[in-house]
């Protein structure tokens, strides 16, 4: 056989190879990924943009600091707040409330704050702070930013 003859024919085996292996590594990568998540970003720091994301928007008053948690997988504060006033969803009662520890600012007992809350993926961690700002006193100015923003909020 000659020479440049068998190199061709290599060639077209390896490249013939690389395409069949492609072609079964997508294959195997699509029929395992057809479910995809998708994750929204946003300034969580804007009510405008926070409240129609939430479930829940109300005012609550912490009535129990229960420590650090792992929720989701992610460090947690965690506290136990009574629902004083409604402003979206159907929040009510006493509430097991999440927020991610990486603010320096923490809640303080028998303080009132906003609360935008999203629940955990499971039931027993409660609901999920949806923003990670700095706590939000519940005053006059705070309700109206927050009834305003959900005024303007495109409906679900």
């Amino acid at each position: 056989m000659n020479k440049p003859l068998l190199i061709a024919a290599v060639s077209a085996c390896a490249a013939v190879a690389l395409a069949c292996g492609a072609w079964l590594g997508w294959n195997q990568y699509r029929t395992t990924h057809t479910t995809s998540e998708s994750v929204h970003a946003f300034d969580t720091t804007n009510p405008a943009l926070v409240a129609p994301e939430a479930t829940a928007v109300f005012t609550g008053t912490v009535l129990e600091d229960l420590g650090r948690r792992t929720v989701e997988g992610l460090p947690s504060d965690a506290y136990r707040v009574r629902v004083n006033r409604v402003l979206k969803g159907s929040a009510s009662g006493e509430m097991l409330i999440s927020q991610s520890d990486e603010t320096e600012h923490k809640y303080q007992v028998g303080q009132t704050y906003m609360w935008a809350t999203n629940p955990a993926t499971r039931p027993e961690e409660g609901v999920a702070q949806l923003y990670d700002a700095d706590p939000r006193p519940a005053d006059n100015t705070t309700i109206t930013t927050w009834t305003t923003a959900l005024h303007h909020a495109p409906q679900n």
